[in-house]
């Protein structure tokens, strides 16, 4: 039923473009039943009308987020569990901020510097370094807690886990792709990880748009130049689900990126590398064959110097 090497159909936002039903149909996906995953809507999960009639498909919502409220609920010990590992991985949120902000003052005003190349560019390499030594720090920080979750509530092994667990291995095994939807990443991608969501894609075709298509990846990265408060620096917010690795994904960057500020988008970029941070905007296509880009579409990358280039299919 699925491909050896099956599709993951990344969109960027579907407003005010909406490509989803369109991609769908030049994707390849087999025609069928397509699970959903809706859970970074939070309590608006399962109001995929809208969806389904853009997809044109028979949908099914996986019902991941209330799946684990119920369990909160029922559960009291696991209640109290998660809910301090939350406030551990807050608080250890808030320290990484407290050092990454330094760090960037100092790394945007090297890089702006201006003198003598021989003296310069080793000084904001090593600037970067210290951005990519913090973020791995903070990344292996982040890891250890949910490995010390994990081993008291394993997802096989912890039964009301492994039950709920179990249902949506079913639903996603009989269906014919699983569609990822947008909205809270950090949410989403909790419920993707308590219910072990990342085996069962491996052999699915996956369609994901916006937060759904940062939570497959390696990393995720957190960014926005534009919210009330101000400029936020990029922060890496914990492992993700690992199904695509080499892309650093950054939905509707046109709205959330100052694009001129070459220092700041250069950083950006150097920072995450090897990886390739990719702006993934309203009408964006990214379709992969596996791990082998085979489709770009109004897809950008950031470029060490701070423009922005076509992604382009191998």
């Amino acid at each position: 039923m699925t491909p050896t090497t099956p599709t993951r159909l990344l969109l960027g936002p579907q407003r005010p473009v909406t490509n989803l039903g369109d991609e769908i149909k030049r994707s390849g996906i087999p025609d069928g039943r397509i699970a959903v995953i809706s859970a970074g809507w939070q309590e608006a999960e399962g109001d995929i009308d809208d969806v389904r009639q853009i997809a044109g498909r028979e949908l099914v919502d996986l019902g991941l987020y209330s799946r684990a409220e119920s369990l909160m609920k029922t559960h009291a010990g696991f209640h109290e569990a998660y809910r301090k590992r939350q406030e551990k991985l807050k608080e250890l949120q808030r320290l990484y901020r407290l050092r990454l902000r330094q760090l960037m003052i100092a790394a945007r005003r090297t890089l702006r510097a201006e003198g003598d190349p021989e003296l310069l560019v080793p000084e904001q390499r090593h600037a970067i370094a210290q951005l990519r030594a913090l973020d791995r720090h903070h990344l292996h920080r982040v890891r250890g807690i949910l490995t010390d979750f994990g081993a008291e509530y394993d997802t096989n092994e912890y039964e009301p886990i492994a039950e709920q667990a179990a249902e949506v291995r079913s639903i996603i095994e009989s269906s014919n792709a699983v569609l990822i939807t947008g909205g809270n990443v950090v949410v989403l991608l909790n419920r993707l990880l308590l219910f072990g969501v990342a085996p069962m894609l491996r052999q699915a075709p996956v369609i994901a748009w916006s937060a759904g298509a940062m939570a497959l990846t390696d990393n995720i990265v957190l960014f926005h130049d534009r919210t009330p408060q101000g400029r936020r620096d990029p922060e890496i917010l914990g492992p993700g689900l690992g199904e695509l690795a080499g892309y650093v994904l950054l939905p509707d960057a046109k709205n959330r990126i100052r694009e001129k500020d070459l220092a700041r988008t250069g950083s950006f970029s150097r920072r995450f590398a090897p990886d390739v941070c990719v702006a993934l905007d309203s009408g964006s296509v990214l379709q992969f064959d596996g791990d082998t880009l085979v489709r770009s579409e109004q897809a950008r990358r950031l470029t060490p110097r701070g423009g922005f280039a076509q992604v382009t299919a191998a």
